[in-house]
């Protein structure tokens, strides 16, 4: 992963920690349901996108490396769907 990108993956989970304080915030001031789940659902949105950037750069340098076969394959499939 090059720096640009690490730098937008690191901003990426600046956002979302803000909105998980903000999440929690409204827990503890009891706002309504309703809005709490959508903020939920968002940050469930963006943690799967930022899963998504991380397995795609890492794929992207195995096939670089020529280290990519189907043993490889499996197992970093599996991990990441655990």
């Amino acid at each position: 992963m090059d720096n640009g990108q690490k730098k937008a993956l690191v901003t990426r989970f600046a956002k979302i920690e803000g909105h998980v304080r903000s999440i929690k915030n409204m827990t503890e001031y009891e706002r309504d349901l309703e809005t709490i789940m959508q903020q939920i659902a968002a940050v469930k949105k963006a943690m799967d996108a930022a899963a998504k950037l991380i397995y795609t750069e890492q794929m992207k340098e195995l096939i670089e490396k020529g280290e990519l076969d189907e043993t490889v394959i499996k197992k970093k499939i599996d991990s990441f769907i655990r």
